[in-house]
């Protein structure tokens, strides 16, 4: 239906589920058109992936235009264009901005322009991309080419403007609509039903991090057949396939802070069952064509339900049945929320931007390297993988605000001219930063409402992409009914009668340990974590606080630190932790050190109500709290720098997230933070109130 819409000449959008076949939608009526067909695709790897994918016949009239090549091949693929010897080419969205190609192009002429990943074009949408943008302004450029006797394209006999295609996965009513409008063409909508019956879709609620390590671990033996794990983190990613490989299960890891030639060879070795479970971020999966997919888990919460649609949409494409699995903690929504906090652009990295253009061009018009704007968006903290991201969606901003506007490109080097500023410059910027935040707030309460929801899972992925269907029956959790049988029991915080002594039992783990350990894996190893790399038939306190949160661990750990109890050693490439003469009498008088105060008694003093919030393994981070921790730290680093000391000697992070959480209000709540002795108090205790609360203490 959509190719026969593009021959007769018709502007289409087509909205396809995963795997559905949007490559042959255009791939054949290039073959059939006079001229060129060009694509419009937002990756290089996604490019490539397409053009390898062309049969042998086919591959030959192809090629791709991106700044990957060199020069010279550069210049044999577009002499190859204008010989006449192709019909498909490939390029990014930025390239359109560059005038030598878009000459070519006016001279070869076109029949058709597609418009790959449309989604990508919605300033709202999970997956926006600036420089989609500039679509609209090229195809208006676009002029019909008369045929002449030196034309080396065949000639329909017609003279006509090139057919616009625009073609995604993941398009709402709303999306859809303004598809059309950014691109400036009123399209004939073709949409396919989202359903697929081939995919059984679950949502697995767990009770915290290490739950989900447990069930992903249960997932992939039970579950034969390549696999996909996405995380959100690139740190994730490898220390989950590392978790894997301990569990005797074939992983790697994918993402893009990985060497060209690692990233290859990763997906290399999945996409020939090498690797049965690859771990990844979502820079691995778009143009993947692997059809027997048959497990794809969420251990991380996607960005949007149209990006869940389309990664779990990996699965299956064969047709044969295949899970589609999320795994849910209640901290999560926390988590992204903080995650999509960390990843926005605010209005101080728009106004860095701005100000960099001002030092640059004044009032005029000129050329920018994108490396300049880039340094503009960082806020000079850690290094950003997203930074070139940010750069242009705050470009872009500044375009909508029409403070700016950029035109052709010169190479890599952007071409910018600066507008006179208009009157309420300043308040649209903020209303585009405010409509943006609460698009990806609505985005987060869909994903979690899904996660969390009891009806049909296909029908609710079905209305959020405006169709209606009757619910599965057999393709879901919830139609089976067996969501119900899954929730996860919450941590039971050990009781006094087992754990009588915190820190005895930690001292005797750290003896009974068969090679030393750092705090994390001490508190791993205590918690019976399921990544911990010591298992339980090798030490005697495995589990011994099976319950507790590493980071309450970690804190007691500090503590006993503190007293001289327990020593860090630095000398090797890791912070290990060692028993300590007076630890080692400690623990053989069995005197009290950390007396376990988590009772069963109705009656508790401040400080067991306090430690028993830190209990809650469930337990979300609120923003305040969060504030809290990053004030902290702030203040930490200042006083690092002025003792001229490592931070990490004023306070642990464990002990800031401690003091973050309890938000003591005085020095007496203050000293029921585990890891504060009563030098530290002394110390910084004054002055962490004062942080925490400088009302209170003004009024004192």
């Amino acid at each position: 239906q959509i190719i026969r819409s593009v021959l007769a000449g018709d502007d289409t959008l087509g909205v396809l589920p995963t795997g559905a076949g949007k490559s042959l939608c255009y791939q054949l009526p290039a073959l059939l058109l006079p001229r060129p067909t060009l694509v419009i695709s937002p990756l290089i790897a996604l490019m490539k992936d397409q053009l390898d994918g062309l049969p042998p016949s086919v591959y030959p009239q192809a090629t791709l235009l991106n700044s990957s090549l060199d020069r010279d091949e550069a210049a044999r693929r577009i002499a190859a264009i204008q010989a006449g010897e192709i019909k498909l080419i490939y390029a990014a969205p930025e390239r359109l901005r560059q005038q030598g190609f878009l000459r070519l192009l006016d001279s070869v002429g076109l029949s058709l322009v597609v418009v790959d990943e449309a989604h990508c074009v919605s300033a709202w949408g999970h997956d926006f991309r600036p420089d989609y943008l500039f679509i609209r302004k090229a195809l208006e450029r676009f002029q019909p080419v008369e045929p002449s006797e030196h034309d080396p394209y065949p000639s329909s006999g017609q003279s006509e403007r090139p057919v616009l295609l625009a073609l995604t996965a993941t398009a709402t009513p709303e999306m859809q609509a303004e598809i059309g409008a950014q691109l400036g063409r009123d399209l004939q909508q073709i949409i396919a039903p989202a359903f697929r019956p081939n995919l059984h879709f679950e949502s697995i609620p767990c009770a915290n991090i290490d739950d989900k390590m447990k069930r992903l671990a249960e997932l992939c033996r039970e579950t034969p057949g390549p696999a996909i794990v996405y995380a959100n983190s690139r740190d994730r990613c490898e220390k989950l396939a590392d978790f894997l490989r301990r569990q005797r299960l074939p992983a790697g890891h994918y993402h893009a802070g990985m060497e060209r030639d690692e990233r290859q060879a990763a997906q290399e070795a999945f996409m020939l069952d090498r690797t049965r479970i690859i771990v990844a971020t979502v820079a691995f999966g778009m143009g993947v064509d692997k059809p027997n997919v048959r497990l794809v888990v969420h251990f991380t919460l996607p960005e949007s339900l149209d990006s869940y649609t389309q990664e779990a949409g990996r699965a299956g494409r064969d047709g044969k049945p295949s899970r589609c699995v999320l795994l849910y903690a209640a901290s999560d929504k926390a988590s992204l929320s903080r995650w999509n906090r960390q990843g926005d652009v605010k209005i101080e990295t728009v106004r860095r931007v701005y100000k960099a253009l001002q030092a640059e061009l004044g009032k005029g018009e000129g050329i920018v390297a994108p490396e300049t704007l880039e340094v503009a968006a960082s806020d000079g903290g850690e290094p950003d993988p997203a930074i070139g991201t940010k750069m242009r969606v705050a470009l872009s901003l500044l375009e909508r605000a029409e403070l700016v506007r950029r035109t052709s490109d010169a190479g890599r080097d952007m071409r910018i001219a600066m507008l006179r500023a208009p009157v309420g410059a300043r308040a649209e910027l903020e209303r585009l930063l405010e409509t943006r935040r609460l698009h990806a707030d609505a985005r987060l309460a869909e994903v979690v409402a899904f996660a969390e929801g009891s009806d049909c899972r296909h029908v609710a992925l079905s209305l959020h992409f405006g169709q209606e269907l009757d619910a599965c029956g057999t393709a879901c959790d919830n139609c089976l009914g067996i969501k119900r049988d899954r929730i996860a029991a919450k941590p039971v915080p050990p009781t006094a009668d087992i754990v009588p002594d915190f820190g005895l039992a930690i001292l005797a783990t750290v003896r009974s340990l068969p090679y030393p350990l750092g705090r994390t894996g001490l508190a791993k190893v205590l918690t019976g974590a399921a990544d911990s790399s010591v298992q339980k038939e090798r030490c005697e306190g495995f589990g011994a606080l099976a319950g507790m949160t590493l980071r309450l661990v970690r804190a007691h750990t500090d503590t006993l630190v503190g007293r001289d109890l327990l020593a860090i050693t630095e000398d090797s490439e890791y912070s290990l932790l060692r028993l300590t003469p007076a630890g080692l009498e400690a623990l053989q008088a069995k005197q009290p050190i950390l007396p376990n105060s988590f009772t069963a008694s109705p009656v508790r003093t401040a400080r067991s109500v306090n430690e028993s919030r830190a209990y809650d393994a469930v337990a979300p981070v609120t923003e305040d709290e969060d504030d809290r921790f990053e004030r902290l730290r702030a203040w930490r680093r200042i006083e690092a720098q002025r003792a001229q000391l490592p931070p990490y000697v004023i306070f642990h992070d464990s002990t800031l997230r401690s003091i973050a959480h309890l938000n003591p209000g005085t020095l007496g709540e203050l000293n029921f933070v585990p890891g504060l002795g009563p030098a530290k108090l002394a110390s910084y205790g004054a002055a962490v109130i004062e942080l925490l609360h400088p009302m209170s203490a003004d009024a004192e």
